[in-house]
């Protein structure tokens, strides 16, 4: 996890984000723990790929990115290493 999006979080708070089991839930969460999360946090705590290393399906590289965070349950990543573009959801190779 990408500890410097969730700075300002004990790690108490983080684990009690993660055990909800939708943004809707998060923001509720925060809001109750005096939080506020922007985007970047939000996608953190929810499964986004700010929470871990990402790795190419193509190339196997880390030097990836989420470049398209319209749906978080589906986000686009992209590889600086090959160019490959992917979904998270079920690995399509772009």
């Amino acid at each position: 996890m990408k500890k410097e999006l969730l700075e300002g979080l004990s790690e108490e708070q983080i684990e009690k984000l993660k055990a909800c089991k939708n943004n809707e839930e998060i923001l509720k969460a925060a809001k109750e723990e005096g939080v506020e999360l922007n985007d970047e946090q939000l996608s953190a705590v929810s499964g986004g790929s700010a929470c871990e290393e990402v790795n190419c399906p193509r190339c196997g590289s880390s030097d990836t990115e989420m470049i398209d965070e319209t749906f978080y349950s589906n986000p686009v990543y992209k590889c600086h290493g090959c160019g490959c573009q992917w979904t998270d959801r079920n690995k399509e190779v772009r």
